[in-house]
């Protein structure tokens, strides 16, 4: 499996905090980064993308991928997302108000993209991976994924505040080879990453308690003025798994 991170929120290169992974060359998880981290060529190979929830930061590049796809593809992009997001997508982005309807350019019959709804706990087999959405505490519906192609598996949380069924997955996961998850905001901003369901690193260390597994915890989503004070919170937590996802870094297992 190869996995190529295209944003990471809080990169070096990363002056906002729009996420976006690549799979395989052909499955992307979220769509916060699609256009600006892939040339057209290789956004042309994408067959399918899973989104987690419907904040911008995670969907900001669908419509210019729809645009730079449009006429390039033989068969429509499978849009993998909860009913409430894929409902979030159709009322306020693709509703030919900020962005034409590509789910019937040029047709109904013949779209570019088509969508299709996810259920929580069940595994979706597209480009020889097993992607199974699991719901996650945030403050829209959401899911984090696990990804396995029957050799080696990663669990990406998206988004969440403190949560436990994704963590119980990922301790159910043998062949489990990385956790991508989040930290958000600085300690000193707790009662902002309780508002807006995300985590501190401090809000971190007490989810990975519940992690039993020896793998490597990768970060993403630091507000990207906060990274200095938010390194040495989670230098602190003392966890020899933790360390930082980095911008158009790529793994292979």
């Amino acid at each position: 499996m190869e996995l190529r991170i295209l944003g990471c929120s809080g990169g070096e290169a990363d002056g906002e905090r729009l996420t976006g992974l690549l799979v395989n060359g052909c499955v992307a998880i979220d769509a916060g980064s699609i256009t600006a981290a892939l040339t057209v060529e290789e956004q042309v190979r994408i067959q399918h993308v899973f989104i987690s929830h419907s904040h911008l930061d995670h969907i900001c590049t669908l419509p210019f991928f729809t645009k730079n796809i449009f006429g390039h593809v033989h068969e429509a992009v499978e849009i993998h997302a909860l009913p409430e997001t894929l409902d979030a997508l159709r009322r306020h982005l693709f509703n030919d108000e900020l962005w034409p309807d590509f789910s019937v350019i040029p047709s109904p019959n013949d779209p570019t993209i088509r969508y299709t709804e996810i259920e929580p706990e069940h595994s979706y087999h597209v480009c020889g991976l097993h992607i199974t959405p699991i719901r996650v505490n945030h403050l829209v519906p959401c899911v984090g994924y696990k990804v396995d192609d029957g050799k080696d598996a990663f669990i990406f949380t998206s988004d969440t505040a403190e949560t436990d069924r994704i963590w119980e997955v990922a301790n159910a996961t043998p062949n489990l080879r990385m956790v991508i998850t989040e930290a958000s905001f600085p300690n000193e901003q707790a009662w902002l990453a309780e508002a807006s369901k995300h985590l501190t690193p401090a809000k971190l260390g007490v989810e990975l308690k519940k992690l039993k597994r020896n793998v490597p915890v990768r970060i993403y989503h630091l507000t990207p003025g906060d990274k200095a004070t938010m390194l040495p919170q989670l230098q602190g937590l003392g966890d020899s798994r933790v360390s930082l996802l980095a911008q158009d870094e790529r793994l292979a297992w």
